[in-house]
Parts: C-alpha cells; sequence; structure tokens
C-alpha cells in the first residue's frame, strides 16, 4: 500500500471517528438536556397572585443554597422572597427600579437599586438594608469608597465567594468590583458605548451591559445587551467575546455564528454552561462548551406568548433575569408576562401549569389605560384637538398577486409640524434598559411600559440639542453627530413633560399597551375635543363577491342579482374619516362583518345579528396576517393612493387571523340580500346592500 493510499485510510478512519464523537455527543447531550430541562411551570405572579405575589416589572432573580428565589419588582419598588414552600413576601420595599439580584453567603441579598444609582444590601430575616455604594439621586462615574463611588444606572450584580460585589454599572458601560471594605474599582470598560475585546479591561468596550455573573475560576459573564453578545472577563482582567455577531437576531450556530437579541440577564452552571434569557426574542438560549461549542435554544422556538408545560411548546415574553436553583432547575422572570416561571425535569420543579387566561396582559384592557390618566393631546396646547392621520389595523405596504409583504399599523398617527415638541401624554417610568430605538432614523422612538412614541427626535430638539440632560444619555460623534441616545431604566416622565421632537415624518405615532400587545389606541387613549360625526365611507362598486378560487362574481346583463353557489369570498372597499381631518385623508375601520336576510326581509338562518368579522381591538399574534385581513389591491403609506379592501368573509378578531367563506350550501335555494356593514370606533356605521341568488337560476 503506498503512502497516499495509507494517508487517505488515517483520515477516512478519523473522520468516521469525528462523526461518531459528533453524534454520539449531540445524543448524550440532547437525552441529557432533555432529562433536565423537559417542563416550564409557572412559579409565582399571574391574576391570581399564584403563591400570594403579583408582580409590575419582576426583573432581577436569584437562588438561595434553601432554594429560597428572591425577585425584584422595578415598578412597584420591591423584592420579594419565595420560600421553597411555595409562600411569598415582601422582604423591602420603596426601592427606586430595583434590578439585579445576588445571594451573599452570609445570607444577605446585594441589589442594583437602579432608579437611585445604588448597590443596596438587604437582609432578608428583618428587612434591613444599607447602601454599600455610590449616592442616592447622584448618577456619575467615580470610583472610591462607599458614598464617593458613582454609577450610571447599574442593572447587573453579582458576587463571588469571597464576598466581592461585581457591577454591570449600565449606562456608564463599564463593568465595576466593590470588595468587602466597600471600596469601588473598575474591572473593564470605560470611555463610552461601543465594542472592543482588549488584553486589558480599560480598554475594552461595552454597549449598556445589563447582566453579569461569576463563572468557574472566577471568570465573569457579562449580557453586552447593546453589543447582542455574550462577553467575559477573564480573573487576568482581558475582555473576550464568547458568543454573539453583534446582528439582532435568535439563530443558533457555532458561538461566533450565532446571534442574539438584547440578552439581559446570564447564569452559569458549575460545568461552565451559560444559560441567557434573551430579552427581545423572547427567548432562553444556552451556550455549552463540549465537542462543538454552540448557541442553542431552550424556549422561543415560536412566537412569544404565554405557554407552560411540555418546553418545545412553551412560550414565554421578553424574560429579563434568570438564576440557577440547587436542584438544578433554572428560573427566570417572565417580565412581559408578569410571572416568575422555572424549568426542570417535571418533579423537582415547584409552580404549577396555568393558562393565558390568568396572565393580564394577554388581555389588556383599552377602556382601563385610557381611564388611567386624564385627557391630553402629545402636543401643547394640551387640549387643542388635532387631526388623525392613521389608525390602528391599517394596512402599510401593498399587496399583489406575487407579493403579500404588507404589515398592519399598530398605532395612531398625530400629525404636527417639523421640530414641534412631543409631551408624554401620561405619567410612566421607562423599565427597559433599551428603551430607545432606531436613533437617527425615520423610526426613532421610545417606549414605554403602555406607550410607544415613534418618528421622534428622542430627548432632542430640532437642532439635536439635548432637552434635559439628567433625563437623556447622547453619545456623539467626533463631529458632533448623534450616535446613541439612551434613556435610563427607572427615569418617570410626568404627563407634560418633554419626550422629544418631530422628525421629517412630521407626525407622532402613538401605540397603546405592552410591547407585542398592542390595542386600538384611540380606544386606549383619551383627547380633548376628538369628535367623529361622520359614518364611513363604502365606495362605488365597493362590495364584490369572488367564488373560492378568487374569480370575481358578476350579476348578468339586465339581472340584478348576482347567482352564487359553493363557497363565497366578499370583499369591501371602504374607508373612514373624522370631522375636522383634511377631505384627503382616508383612515382605516375599526370593525367589519355582514348579515344574511331571505327575500321577506327577515334575517336568514345563523344571521339573527350581523357577523362581526373583522374588529380591530388588537392584532392578530401573527404580524404577517395582513394578507388575510386585506384583498389584493390594499395599499397605504406616506405617497400613494391609500386602498383599504377588507375580506370579511375572513376572521380578524381577538388576535387570531384565519381565512373563512360564506357556505351557501347551509341555505335554500332562493332570493337573498347579503349586507355588508362598516363602522369606525365612534359608532357610526355605514351598510350595503347586494343582491343574490343561491342555487339554480330561478326563472
Amino acid at each position: 500500500m503506498n503512502k497516499k493510499r495509507v494517508r487517505l485510510a488515517i483520515l477516512i478512519i478519523v473522520g468516521i471517528a469525528v462523526i461518531t464523537g459528533v453524534y454520539s455527543y449531540r445524543k448524550r447531550f440532547s437525552s441529557e438536556s432533555a432529562a433536565r430541562f423537559a417542563v416550564v411551570a409557572t412559579i409565582a405572579g399571574g391574576r391570581s397572585g399564584l403563591n400570594g405575589a403579583s408582580f409590575e416589572d419582576p426583573f432581577g432573580i436569584a437562588v438561595g443554597p434553601d432554594g429560597a428565589v428572591y425577585v425584584s419588582d422595578g415598578e412597584k419598588g420591591s423584592v420579594w422572597l419565595i420560600k421553597p414552600d411555595g409562600s411569598a413576601s415582601i422582604i423591602v420595599q420603596n426601592l427606586d427600579t430595583p434590578s439585579g439580584l445576588a445571594v451573599v453567603n452570609d445570607g444577605s441579598i446585594v441589589v442594583a437599586e437602579t432608579g437611585a444609582q445604588v448597590i443596596r444590601r438587604v437582609y432578608p430575616s428583618d428587612g434591613r438594608s444599607e447602601i454599600i455604594a455610590g449616592t442616592i439621586g447622584q448618577a456619575g462615574f467615580v470610583d472610591g469608597i462607599g458614598s464617593e463611588a458613582l454609577f450610571n444606572g447599574p442593572v447587573g450584580v453579582a458576587v463571588d465567594d469571597s464576598g466581592t460585589v461585581f457591577v454591570a454599572d449600565t449606562y456608564n458601560d463599564r463593568i465595576r468590583a466593590i470588595d468587602k471594605d466597600g471600596r469601588t474599582r473598575t474591572v473593564a470598560g470605560g470611555g463610552e458605548a461601543g465594542f472592543a475585546d482588549a488584553l486589558v479591561g480599560t480598554d475594552a468596550r461595552f454597549n449598556t451591559p445589563c447582566g453579569i455573573a461569576v463563572g468557574p475560576r472566577g471568570t465573569l459573564i457579562i449580557a453586552d445587551t447593546g453589543n447582542h453578545r455574550i462577553r467575559a472577563i477573564d480573573p487576568n482582567g482581558s475582555v473576550r467575546t464568547i458568543a454573539g455577531t453583534g446582528k439582532r437576531g435568535s439563530g443558533d450556530q457555532m458561538l461566533f455564528a450565532a446571534t442574539f437579541d438584547e440578552p439581559v440577564g446570564v447564569a452559569v452552571d458549575t460545568d461552565g454552561t451559560i444559560y441567557v434569557v434573551d430579552s427581545r426574542a423572547s427567548a432562553l438560549r444556552g451556550c455549552g462548551w463540549n465537542l462543538f461549542p454552540r448557541v442553542w435554544t431552550l424556549i422561543g422556538k415560536s412566537d412569544d406568548g404565554f405557554q407552560d408545560g411540555d418546553i418545545s411548546t412553551a412560550r414565554i415574553s421578553h424574560p429579563a433575569g434568570i438564576a440557577l436553583a440547587p436542584n438544578g432547575s433554572i428560573v427566570f422572570t417572565d417580565n412581559a408576562n408578569k410571572v416568575v416561571r422555572g424549568i426542570g425535569d417535571g418533579e423537582r420543579l415547584p409552580g404549577a401549569r396555568i393558562g393565558s387566561n390568568d396572565l393580564p396582559v394577554l388581555t389588556p384592557n383599552a377602556s382601563a389605560i385610557r381611564s388611567a390618566a386624564p385627557p391630553r393631546w402629545p402636543f401643547d396646547p394640551p387640549d387643542r384637538p388635532r387631526e388623525i392621520a392613521a389608525t390602528f389595523g391599517e394596512i402599510r405596504g401593498e399587496l399583489t398577486d406575487s407579493d403579500k409583504e404588507a404589515w398592519f399599523h399598530n398605532g395612531l398617527d398625530i400629525p404636527g409640524g417639523y421640530g414641534e415638541i412631543v409631551h408624554a401624554i401620561r405619567s410612566e417610568r421607562v423599565l427597559n434598559p433599551l428603551s430607545v430605538a432606531d436613533v437617527g432614523t425615520t423610526r426613532e422612538r421610545i417606549r414605554f411600559p403602555l406607550l410607544g412614541y415613534i418618528h421622534l427626535r428622542i430627548g432632542r430638539d430640532a437642532s439635536d440639542r439635548v432637552l434635559d440632560q439628567k433625563k437623556f444619555v447622547i453619545q456623539r460623534d467626533a463631529d458632533g453627530g448623534v450616535t446613541l441616545v439612551r434613556v435610563r431604566r427607572g427615569t418617570r416622565f410626568e404627563a407634560g413633560e418633554a419626550i422629544g421632537t418631530l422628525n421629517n415624518q412630521n407626525h407622532v405615532h402613538l401605540t397603546a399597551g405592552p410591547l407585542g400587545n398592542e390595542v386600538n389606541a384611540i380606544a386606549a387613549l383619551d383627547f380633548p375635543g376628538i369628535k367623529d360625526t361622520v359614518a364611513p365611507t363604502i365606495e362605488p362598486d365597493g362590495v364584490r363577491l369572488f367564488d373560492s378560487g378568487w374569480h370575481e362574481l358578476r350579476a348578468a346583463e339586465k339581472d340584478m342579482r348576482i347567482n352564487i353557489a359553493g363557497d363565497i369570498r366578499i370583499v369591501v372597499r371602504a374607508f373612514d374619516q373624522m370631522d375636522g381631518n383634511a377631505a384627503r385623508r382616508r383612515l382605516g375601520i375599526y370593525r367589519l362583518g355582514y348579515q344574511l336576510f331571505a327575500e321577506d326581509g327577515t334575517s336568514a338562518p345563523g344571521f339573527a345579528g350581523p357577523k362581526i368579522t373583522i374588529s380591530f381591538e388588537s392584532l392578530p399574534r401573527d404580524d404577517t396576517s395582513a394578507w388575510i385581513a386585506y384583498a389584493t389591491g390594499s395599499q397605504s403609506g406616506a405617497t400613494g393612493e391609500t386602498i383599504f379592501a377588507y375580506v370579511v368573509t375572513n376572521f380578524v378578531r381577538d388576535k387570531e387571523a384565519q381565512e373563512g367563506v360564506f357556505s351557501t350550501s347551509a341555505f335554500k335555494p332562493g332570493n337573498y340580500t347579503i349586507q355588508v356593514f362598516v363602522e369606525d370606533f365612534f359608532g357610526n356605521r355605514s351598510t350595503r346592500d347586494l343582491l343574490v341568488r343561491i342555487g339554480p337560476t330561478i326563472s
């Protein structure tokens, strides 16, 4: 056998060994993971207050050696204790937006009190607390002992076995350490937000780091939230990237090819496995270190929402904190669902399997949002009526036979002048650490827990000058251009305070309701003097019938009735207008449906009243389903003609969207009238009758 054949044989043997090893590793890893993390359950919270706990902003979480779970609530300013027997109680309250938590060996709890700019220690036994570093109400950057040190909205904390406290000093973009004597020093990061690995920690750069954990051998693991990466600080002070490309996403890949979307919290197992709550992706991810280090998704393979039970179908919504329990299970704060949940093997996992009906966030009440704040417009004077330029549920983009890339408008557009100041229309506290997005684009926006404001220069006037230095953290390039705008978690805006100024879109887009569960803003917000006495318009020849294959059905010449049979689709072209609006404004319809009448005018069987098939109190969970509500040819946007052609035989309401038809087979042959109705939010209604003949032609 020659040397080439020998080398080839060796390569083949090695290749088989590698493939066999990979297969065996994946099979073993998959089996172990499935056995350990099989079931998701709710531990505390929800509408019924499971285990006696009720949360508004469950954020940080930590677990003691006895299995006790500690949870911070940033909105309520409290820290909860959930004992191993399931009972829950508040151990400290009246804090200013507490975030990350960590358990110390002596049983005390370290709290990142983000809104107060301090790091606090709490003693669960009697509720005593003390500030170990920072000065209440003073944001800044200073190393020093106790109150000499200054922080800038710290969000994450971790504690090692020696008692050293590590802090993700979020808006300073630094990692800090507080020793047992209370002295604060900088471990890594500096200057400004950015991204850079480095051999010397202070040469490295972070962008809004939020999560921190101590790993094996003292390595610090960082959720570098604004960089969408997982980073590490080694004991020698060097900073390296563990996983993530820096691009937003939720792709499972090898470590450096995987993507994250605002990872907020991290926890590290004893074997070095890292678990990540990927907040914007509504996912819980893992980073493994074995034969082929990679990122995988435990929960989050489907859309966000709520689902307990088997981990393969479980759903979560914008998780924030994560911790490992002594029994090997994972606990995390499911922030948008306002509950604390866990993942385990089904036997050692505490908690209960609850249904989505037990979650108030999944069914936000527009009238409750409306009644919680006095009426005002987002401009000054606050009581002067403005035009409404676009409403909830309208199509955006254009539907063609070959392109269904259209979407729903999820808010309310109120026009104003370029550079006009936009004011908060209700009092709210910012809770998302990255509440400002798309700075410098036409979509620049800020998100509060219940309201969103889009198409603004956040925190700046028309000349990019800062409106309030204390509320807005602005970063500029060498030429003075704005590159980054942040509002610290915990910052509170009162109704009427300036949020920003209108950019070149010349209107503010308002959203109402929790992120991903928006409700119709015109129902949820109260505007002084708003008036609509104008009934919607059904366009001439605006009601059309199609068979199941989308072939249009028309009446024969000189016949007033349209012959129909089988499954029928009904399309209506209509639009709304409001008092005071320009005549050119075409707004979307709030509610649509149809009814069937017999020839004598009585309601046909099954149609005692009109069937309401499309109703825009909320939007479908599937954000790609605009093509179900709207027919081909529909279009709307900043330019071009506005056409709203609704498929009223389809079902789009109550967060669902599905195709449907009017089945004529359920009715006796004969003459009937199909009456289509369209209605605006204020109850103004228009109808259009269409004469039809079901079954064989009647002479």
